[in-house]
């Protein structure tokens, strides 16, 4: 699913954007920890705990951002949830940091569907 930032719903993002970071979110760190568990060399083993460590602060970061701009629309997503998903709310107007969290919300879940397909090499996007 393609977005452009300036013309996300609230819709778009309570019901594919954060569900479809979600999923990437645990795939990436389930990933991380499968390979630290095989890892027999040390080097490996640092480097993945360093990755997972990095994604988990891009993550926190990322988290940070949309929970503020969840919060900014509260009463709108209130009336969405109460749809059940129908109504599609109004454009997010994010502000700087907002959008850079939407931007890459998405950017990971499209990086890990990359993986998922054998298009990328490693779990983890460089950011």
């Amino acid at each position: 699913m393609h977005h452009d930032e300036t013309t996300i719903t609230l819709n778009d993002l309570i019901y594919f954007i954060i569900p479809n970071f979600n999923a990437a979110e645990k795939l990436v760190l389930s990933t991380l920890e499968s390979l630290i568990e095989v890892a027999t060399n040390p080097i490996d083993i640092l480097k993945r705990t360093d990755q997972r460590h990095e994604f988990g602060l891009e993550i926190h970061r990322i988290r940070i951002n949309l929970e503020h701009l969840l919060n900014r629309y509260r009463t709108d997503i209130d009336a969405i949830l109460r749809s059940e998903g129908e109504h599609q709310g109004p454009v997010v107007v994010p502000d700087v940091q907002e959008a850079d969290a939407i931007r890459s919300a998405i950017a990971i879940y499209q990086h890990v569907c990359a993986f998922q397909r054998g298009e990328r090499m490693h779990p983890v996007p460089r950011r």
